[in-house]
């Protein structure tokens, strides 16, 4: 088999709020698009320090058929937990600084799956479909107009095995958490799951906090996959995957408030330090990192955060996520509904559905 990456998109200027779309050509076997976003900073600063929240969709569509649906976060927190690790980022907060981050659209069920990818030939129109608005500041976003966007394909060019179907990434559900009660979800029933994904984001708060417990009822109850506190879920989560990590260059000044991506038991660490001022890693909240330092620096230093749950999200597969025998099947299945029990008004919640669509 041989293989190839395919330059789709090739460094496209981007205006400050737009949908960008892109015929995927018939005939193409496609492994994963890599989306690759950049943006320059504002002329004093941009104390965001990323992109990844103003990414709305990252989409694949055939006509009406919705083949691949999540924002940026959600993607990146599906490559984490899929892959092993997040995708590229480079954060700075710096003036004028570049900032680029991305997201991989994977349709196979692990990175250069033979066996499981797009085949575009089986489709009548498949186009990817971006979605971004850009923070346009002088001191909390980016300067108008320098957004760049790059797609590259890992196609198999010769020689595929054939393809047996790809996994099919969307999101299902979204709310507001309350202060209390259950929010259930009935899920799709036509294709077998892989995983799904939750995410449950608002600023300084775990991951276990605005929802305390998912269960999955399949049947009303004959089987019963899953009914965890989202305590024990995050928990497995850090022994089965491992810490995230994230690298922020920022703007120096006495104090520096940087809200990261890692919202799982995280912590931080300032590291170079700079050369002629000292900085100092004083507190971690979720994925809030504080930094205070002396005055009279001349170059940049970085901030290094390490912990869990990107994008507050927590992740729960059928099996290990590669063979297909243990995915969650839908022969047979009349219901099948997700319930969260609410502890906590605020948490954007969402789900995101893996399925092995054939």
């Amino acid at each position: 088999m041989k293989t190839r990456d395919y330059v789709l998109v090739n460094a496209q200027t981007l205006t400050d709020s737009q949908t960008f779309t892109k015929t995927l050509e018939p005939g193409k076997k496609i492994q994963e698009l890599r989306c690759i976003y950049q943006a320059t900073n504002g002329g004093t600063s941009n104390t965001l320090g990323k992109l990844n929240g103003m990414v709305s969709k990252l989409e694949v569509l055939d006509g009406s058929d919705v083949l691949h649906s999540c924002s940026m976060r959600q993607e990146q927190a599906n490559n984490f937990f899929r892959h092993g690790n997040l995708p590229f980022q480079q954060l700075k907060s710096t003036a004028a600084g570049v900032v680029i981050e991305e997201a991989i659209i994977n349709f196979g069920r692990f990175r250069g799956d033979r066996e499981y990818y797009l085949d575009t030939s089986r489709f009548s129109n498949c186009q990817l479909s971006l979605t971004h608005a850009l923070t346009i500041s002088a001191t909390a976003g980016f300067a108008t107009g320098t957004g760049v966007l790059t797609v590259i394909a890992k196609l198999i060019e010769d020689a595929a095995p054939p393809c047996k179907g790809f996994v099919m990434s969307k999101q299902v559900d979204s709310y507001t958490t309350l202060g209390s009660g259950t929010h259930p979800l009935g899920l799709p029933l036509k294709h077998p799951y892989q995983s799904l994904l939750i995410s449950d984001l608002e600023t300084l708060i775990e991951p276990d906090v605005d929802i305390t417990n998912l269960k999955l009822s399949i049947n009303d109850d004959s089987f019963i996959p899953f009914d965890h506190s989202t305590t024990r879920i995050l928990q497995d989560n850090i022994v089965r995957y491992g810490r995230a990590r994230q690298r922020l260059e920022y703007l120096l000044d006495t104090a520096v408030t940087w809200l990261g991506d890692l919202y799982g038991r995280s912590s931080c660490f300032v590291g170079p330090a700079g050369a002629t001022s000292k900085g100092l890693a004083t507190t971690q909240t979720a994925e809030v990192s504080v930094v205070a330092m002396t005055t009279g620096a001349g170059t940049g230093s970085q901030l290094n955060v390490v912990g869990h749950a990107p994008h507050s999200s927590l992740y729960l597969p059928f099996g290990d996520g590669r063979e297909v025998d243990d995915y969650l099947k839908m022969e047979g299945v009349t219901k099948a509904e997700l319930i969260a029990t609410d502890a906590a008004a605020g948490g954007a919640y969402s789900v995101v559905v893996n399925q092995l669509r054939s």
